[in-house]
């Protein structure tokens, strides 16, 4: 029997765009007013497979204002993507299955997935399939998750830099679940727009710093010149 993740198994979109939604807020009954730890989402997500539970993990990165979550969910969006490149099912470690999403969290994190979902699907349909479909755009579909996860797990002090790979993941997780090739290519583009930014700021950056550091000793000479 196969260890992979059931991505390549997913019914046609038409039958799969409804329930998203449908499964995402149930974890509002499931959750009864408390908190759940990500064992708890996880187990309630799997049966849409690990795509869906991706989906969940990335949202927060597009909402304001939700402390807390950086590090942990990028690492568990990482290790899903390493897992949907292998091929093999997920194993998150403990200390991120223990983590807690408080109520008020996941009923923000639920409806603006929903929303997001709804608007999406207008525009989503089957076609190019070849970009959904077979081992090697799996394993390229995991490369992304992973890429978009490493972004995520790393609070850098840079605007943008978690809203690009989390719409690149949001992008591919719904590419793949509605066997939208374009939306997979769309998700591709955010992933390498996301590294270009990154390196676009690390470029100015290093340029910047001498400069910076030059005006700094012409200062510091000024004052102890007068002082």
């Amino acid at each position: 029997m196969s260890d992979a993740p059931d991505a390549n198994h997913l019914p046609p979109a038409e039958e799969v765009l409804d329930p998203i939604s449908a499964d995402l807020h149930s974890l509002i009954a499931v959750a009864n007013g408390g908190p759940l730890s990500v064992a708890e989402i996880e187990q309630h997500l799997k049966e849409r497979g690990y795509a869906l539970l991706v989906l969940f993990l990335a949202a927060p990165f597009l909402i304001p204002n939700i402390p807390g979550l950086s590090t942990p969910f990028g690492i568990a969006i990482g290790l899903i993507g390493i897992a949907f490149m292998l091929r093999r099912r997920p194993r998150l470690p403990a200390f991120i299955l223990r983590k807690k999403v408080e109520f008020a969290t996941l009923q923000k994190v639920i409806s603006f997935a929903a929303r997001l979902m709804a608007r999406l699907e207008r525009h989503m349909k089957p076609r190019m399939k070849v970009l959904v479909a077979g081992p090697v755009m799996t394993s390229l579909f995991g490369l992304g998750i992973v890429s978009g996860g490493f972004f995520l797990a790393l609070p850098l002090p840079i605007p943008l830099t978690n809203t690009l790979p989390a719409f690149s993941i949001l992008f591919l997780i719904t590419g793949l679940l509605c066997r939208d090739g374009l939306m997979m290519l769309a998700g591709h583009f955010m992933g390498i727009a996301s590294w270009a930014y990154l390196g676009m700021w690390i470029y100015f950056g290093a340029r910047l710093l001498p400069w910076l550091h030059a005006r700094w000793d012409a200062l510091w000479n000024w004052m102890r010149h007068w002082f």
